[in-house]
């Protein structure tokens, strides 16, 4: 019993690692998530917050929000780089890359020169680019006709069918 005792004096006293403070700006400096934590009463996060607050009473609170993930390429392939190339590139950029895949370049020197040429490059956002884009020239080449919802009879030039015996 003493051995847990002295486990929860040594986290009451200790506020690291889930905080720490920045005394030039008076602050306890914790992740989003530790200080979330910090609500459930008895958490480990809850009791180094009070450590911390018993300590340094007039230190405010900055909680540090978790950086952005970075841009995931998951999903790149060759196939996609030619589609968004044939898309969105020059003649000039196609053929570059047509004679680096037949030059036997490897992906990720061909994926480097493409993300030098796109540097805010998106996988899911280029897949739906590349989709708008392909409807879009074929609505250009073929004109869509949109039914008129208040004229209900269907225009055709089949003559109507006779009327059955008795009607």
């Amino acid at each position: 019993m003493n051995a847990q005792m002295n486990e929860n004096v040594k986290a009451a006293t200790s506020p690291a690692p889930y905080f720490w403070y920045d005394h030039i700006q008076e602050k306890i400096c914790g992740t989003e998530l530790n200080f979330k934590k910090s609500g459930d009463p008895g958490s480990a996060q809850d009791k180094a917050l009070m450590c911390a607050k018993r300590e340094h009473p007039n230190y405010g609170y900055d909680p540090i929000k978790p950086q952005k993930e970075k841009n995931s390429y998951k999903g790149m392939n060759l196939p996609l780089m030619h589609d968004y190339l044939d898309c969105f590139g020059t003649k000039e950029m196609m053929d570059k890359f047509q004679q680096m895949k037949n030059d036997g370049t490897r992906f990720p020197a061909i994926k480097s020169w493409f993300l030098d040429l796109f540097p805010k490059f998106n996988v899911e956002k280029a897949k739906k680019e590349i989709r708008e884009y392909r409807l879009g020239k074929v609505k250009a080449k073929y004109k869509v006709v949109k039914a008129d919802p208040k004229n209900r009879k269907p225009s055709s030039n089949i003559a109507e069918l006779p009327m059955a015996s008795g009607e």
